[in-house]
């Protein structure tokens, strides 16, 4: 069974920065896995935003973004939250 990563990629202008928020493996079907990132989507905070002042969308490929309320920070980062698959060299 393939193992998952559960990503965060945060732009802010010229700067991107990835991370990982958890691995989802042991036997997990893709299916399993999106649970977790709808899980994590619902409570990730990006480490530079100062409020969890957020609005989270889900966009057609899946995917989750992060975005900052309309009432929260101005000119925060937007962030991507995705699922991709572990491949080991």
């Amino acid at each position: 069974m393939p193992a998952w990563l559960v990503i965060a990629e945060e732009e802010s202008g010229a700067q991107r920065r990835v991370t990982v928020i958890r691995t989802v493996s042991g036997n997990r079907t893709r299916e399993e896995a999106l649970g977790e990132l709808l899980r994590a989507a619902r409570t990730y905070v990006p480490p530079s935003w100062k409020s969890k002042v957020r609005v989270v969308g889900r966009d057609f490929d899946g995917s989750f973004w992060v975005l900052p309320d309309s009432g929260g920070e101005r000119g925060a980062a937007s962030c991507r939250i995705r699922l991709v698959e572990q491949v080991h060299p």
